[in-house]
This record gives C-alpha cells, structure tokens and sequence, in this order.
C-alpha cells in the first residue's frame, strides 16, 4: 500500500466475478476520469462525491472471501473519513454494477457455445460512471464521430475538473463547469461540434433542474419507460439511448450502430442488419438478448481470446 493511503476496502460480490472482465466488457476504461492499468489489472479513477471531495480511487482483484465470495480492493487517496469511504464504496458498486443478479444471463449462456465462456469467467457486468449525468454526456460524445474523437473529446471536457494529486488526471466536471466552460471551449478544446449545442442543453437543464435524471436511473424502471426518458434528453437518439439503457440494466432492445452492426452482418449475414431480424437470434436469452449481442461480439475479440485460453484453460 502507498504511503499516505487508507488502509484499503474490501468490497464483495458473489462469484463468478472478475474485474478485468467488468473493466473491459465497455469501452468507458478508456475514458477519462477511468484510466486502466493492464501491468497491475487496476482500474483507476479520479472521483468528485457530492460533497465536493476529490479521491483517487483504484480498484484490484483480492483474495476471496472465507464465504467463498469474490473481494475487490478499493483504495482511496487521500485517506477517506468514514463517511467519504462508504460513500466510495457505494459509488464503486454502481460503477461496476456488483449488486446486479446475473446468474440467470450466466445460465443462458452456459447453454450457448459462442457465449459460454462468458459465464466461465463471469462476465456481463458493464462498467459505468457514479452518476448519470457523466454517462449521458460521454454518450452524446459518441454520437456520428470515431473512438479516437470520442476519447479527444472527453478527456478535453475532463480538463474542467479538479484533481487529487500530482497524477495530472482530473475528476469529470459537473453541470456548472460546462456551463462556465462554454460554448468556445465545447468547439475549440474539445471539438465537439454541433454536440456542444446539446451538451450545453443538457448541463443548462440539470443544473436548474428542468432535466431530471433521476427517471430513467431507478432500479425498477420499466424498459420501455427508461428508454422513452433517455431518448428526451438532449443530443440522445435510440441507438445511443439503447446502450446507456444497457449501463442502468436494460437489455432487452437491440440497437446497433455502424460498428456493431458490422459484427451482425459478419456473423448472421445481411438480414442481421435490421435490430429486430438481429433479436430473432437471441430470442432464448430473454430480457438479456442486448447484452448477449454485446458480449458475443466482446468474446470475439483476438485479445479477449487469448485471455479466456489462459484463464479456462
């Protein structure tokens, strides 16, 4: 443990659990304030809780519980009080949604060959920022633009923040930050072309309160009543309300973009391009088809291959 940390929170989930699985699964890792560290598998974060208090946080797999469940460290600078600690830690089990029942996904996929592996090594879980506030507005960064600009973008905005230590990393800014960034800044520093006009929107109505993000974040929304809140706010379309629905637990509508809808092509051929001829597909998964789609494609991948031969080897 560094010099100066608390001594770190160990945090438990009930396997099969992995954190590198969790961190990876979405792209968020790569955007600031999360930044990713393969050589030690932590995953970091510069993190602002509502009172106004600015950590480092970093995550890293440790020893399983006696219980047989799975234990993630959670270590803060500069040390937390008490209250700050719980805190973190409840942002930390939204973050990589820890409370989430994924035995049911995980015995569906046991029962499909390509998505196997999925369960083997437990995952599923879909990394998110604390608040919904920094997830609409890294999806409004994603809209008609590549990965790199995306990432250019964000990490422009995340200039805005403050910081806790010499790391040069700061914590996402809040409504009133880009509010007093403005316009010039959203077009010149972070090129975010006619996104500004939303993001602006966006921060403008949380900030005084005419946006309430708080409908499509409840835990017991209804898909379709999540997705209809998203959709109304600013710069947020239904592919791009489709994938933050996925991050608060929605995963039961199929949306595609041009990249995803590449990987259906290649792999169920031309009809796949059509969302609704896609979901025929996975039609056995239920309420989990969108996720499915998701972690088929994740599993894919040439680097997570070679991953899962290692570990299930």
């Amino acid at each position: 443990m560094a010099v100066g940390a608390a001594p770190a929170l160990r945090l438990a989930v009930h396997p099969p659990f992995s954190l590198w699985t969790a961190a990876l699964l979405h792209g968020w890792y790569a955007l600031a304030p999360f930044r990713w560290l393969p050589e030690s598998e932590t995953l970091e974060r510069i993190d602002r809780l509502p009172s106004g208090a600015v950590y480092t946080v970093r995550l890293r797999a440790a020893p399983d519980f006696t219980d047989g469940r799975r234990a993630l460290e959670l270590e803060a600078r500069p040390p937390p009080s008490a209250a700050d600690a719980r805190e973190l830690s409840a942002r930390v089990r939204r973050m990589l949604r820890l409370d989430e029942d994924l035995t049911d996904f995980h015995a569906r996929c046991r029962r499909s060959r390509a998505l196997r592996p999925v369960a083997e090594v437990g995952a599923g879980r879909l990394l998110c920022s604390p608040d919904l506030w920094e997830d609409v507005m890294k999806g409004i960064c994603t809209t008609n633009v590549t990965w790199e600009r995306t990432r250019r973008m964000v990490a422009a905005m995340t200039t805005l923040g403050p910081t806790s230590d010499a790391s040069g990393m700061r914590a996402f800014p809040t409504p009133h930050e880009i509010l007093e960034a403005g316009s010039e800044f959203l077009l010149q520093e972070a090129g975010a072309g006619y996104r500004t006009r939303s993001m602006l929107k966006l921060a403008e109505g949380v900030a005084d309160g005419t946006i309430d993000l708080t409908a499509p974040d409840q835990p017991d929304a209804a898909s379709a009543d999540r997705l209809a809140a998203l959709e109304s706010l600013p710069g947020i379309g239904p592919v791009t309300a489709g994938y933050l629905a996925m991050l608060l637990g929605s995963y039961d509508t199929l949306t595609l973009d041009s990249s995803t809808r590449a990987f259906a092509v290649r792999t169920f051929g031309p009809a796949a391009a059509d969302p609704k001829r896609l979901a025929r597909h996975y039609t056995h998964f239920g309420r989990w088809r969108a996720l499915a789609f998701w972690c088929q494609r994740w599993v894919g991948g040439a680097q997570v291959q070679a991953r899962l031969a290692t570990e299930l080897a």
